[in-house]
């Protein structure tokens, strides 16, 4: 088949979806984030003014009163791979968790983590890994909430 793509692997597969800034929520998961926390607003994965379903109206109000404190960023990590759901942190202060991550080498890897926005540019490290650092790394897509410096908590 000349036409046939090549195969890739499954960690492939999730490094280039962390790359592209997009999650991949699981069971334990699902119900943790809001749309706009996942960045999804700017996939095109919410639509603000049509359709109808479960969340609306609190997924609007977010939308348009602008009080979104934190939101998805791509990060760099030494080690082994954080667990989903392990917290992300400023010294002792829990700023976020992780959503996905993958290793890229031996001893590497990327995550998505959900993150406070006054706290990204801090220094970051994992709960049970505060020796390792992690890095932000850019996103195929702009986040103007992630500039603004909301003030609202959610």
């Amino acid at each position: 088949m000349p036409d046939a793509l090549p195969a890739i692997t499954e960690q492939d597969w999730a490094l280039s979806d962390i790359a592209a800034g997009v999650p991949n929520l699981t069971p334990d998961t699902v119900e943790a984030y809001v749309p706009q926390m996942l960045n999804l607003q700017h996939l095109q994965g919410v639509h603000f003014k049509k359709g109808c379903y479960t969340g609306q109206e609190v997924i609007a109000r977010m939308h348009f009163l602008g009080q979104l404190k934190k939101s998805l960023y791509r990060l760099s990590f030494k080690g082994q791979e954080p667990v989903i759901g392990t917290r992300v942190m400023v010294g002792d202060r829990a700023v976020g968790e992780v959503v996905n991550a993958t290793m890229a080498g031996p001893d590497s890897g990327q995550c998505l983590a959900v993150l406070r926005h006054d706290s990204a540019t801090a220094t970051l490290s994992l709960e049970n890994a505060p020796d390792a650092t992690l890095t932000l790394l850019p996103l195929p897509y702009t986040v103007p909430e992630q500039t603004r410096g909301d003030s609202a908590d959610t």
